[in-house]
């Protein structure tokens, strides 16, 4: 009987032997590498990370964040406005000179874009986007036809319908710019060079001025300076032009918005009472000003521009 407890059996040699390979199967999964605990053993055993496991996923993720890399925004290019267009300046661009133009007629009326559009620039025009309503309301007061005004599907533009002259007045640019200067009409942009994404004028950073101070001082029968698109353009012509004002030698248009952007400097001028040069805060020709009607916007035109100023040439 000793013998037989000291000794196991062969049986009970099969019975431990298949607990330990029961417990072994429990417990070594949970401890491999790699091991993804089943519902059922995660709910009674408990699905333990391995350290290997977990810093895997870290390494993984460092290097995820490290491959992360921010999309830099493309530099946006410095543009520069076009040189001042007057009667005088026809002739020199095509290689004479003012005095070959008998006669040169003087400037009576500095229009000021702000700075040209993606559209203006392609063109190497002022006012170059074809919903600008710059040009056709020179036409429109000055006896000439912008365009055909149809676009690339063969519509004719809204604004067509209330235009004076027909297709029989279409000029060239260069023609355009010919009679407009040939009026007393000069142009230009308030600012010289920026950095610009699009064409909004809210948009312009960075900018530089054109000499706008200098080229009246040059042509003193400069008797207004219209802001082309109000708003905006008045707000940098303030910024960029404070001295001017103080000096006393501007005052600002009659009518109501010329009056918003600009009675600021009257205290400083004594009302300015000595003020020769009037600025006017205009109705905006840019397409995005689209609450004004192109009728709205020939009216105020056509009474505070171009009657103005063909009133100073014919005298």
């Amino acid at each position: 009987r000793s013998s037989t407890l000291r000794r196991s059996s062969p049986r009970r040699k099969a019975a431990t032997a298949a607990a330990t390979a029961a417990a072994a199967a429990i417990v070594t999964p949970q401890q491999s590498v790699g091991f993804a605990p089943s519902p059922i053993t995660s709910r009674y055993f408990g699905a333990k990370k391995s350290p290997s496991s977990s810093s895997s996923r870290l390494f993984s993720e460092t290097a995820a964040k490290a491959d992360v890399t921010p999309a830099k925004k493309p530099k946006i290019e410095r543009t520069h406005s076009f040189q001042p267009v007057w009667h005088g300046s026809l002739a020199e661009s095509s290689g004479g000179s003012a005095e070959d133009m008998t006669p040169v007629t003087p400037v009576h009326t500095l229009v000021l874009g702000t700075h040209p559009s993606i559209a203006s620039l392609s063109y190497s025009e002022y006012f170059g986007h074809s919903q600008n309503a710059f040009w056709w309301m020179a036409g429109d007061c000055l006896g000439f036809r912008r365009q055909l005004g149809v676009n690339a599907q063969g519509k004719s533009y809204k604004l067509t319908q209330y235009l004076r002259y027909d297709e029989s007045h279409v000029l060239s640019y260069e023609e355009q710019l010919q009679l407009f200067t040939s009026k007393g009409f000069a142009l230009w942009d308030i600012i010289k060079s920026c950095e610009r994404e699009g064409s909004l004028d809210q948009d312009i950073k960075k900018e530089e001025p054109n000499e706008i101070r200098k080229f009246c001082q040059a042509h003193k029968s400069v008797r207004r300076i219209v802001i082309a698109n109000g708003g905006t353009g008045c707000t940098m012509f303030n910024r960029h032009f404070k001295d001017w004002w103080l000096s006393g030698e501007l005052k600002p248009g009659s009518n109501a918005e010329s009056k918003k952007a600009f009675d600021k400097h009257a205290k400083k001028t004594d009302n300015f009472r000595d003020a020769t040069i009037e600025v006017i805060s205009a109705l905006p020709v840019s397409p995005a000003a689209a609450k004004y009607s192109y009728e709205e916007k020939r009216e105020f035109w056509q009474n505070y521009v171009y009657d103005e100023g063909l009133r100073d040439q014919s005298k």
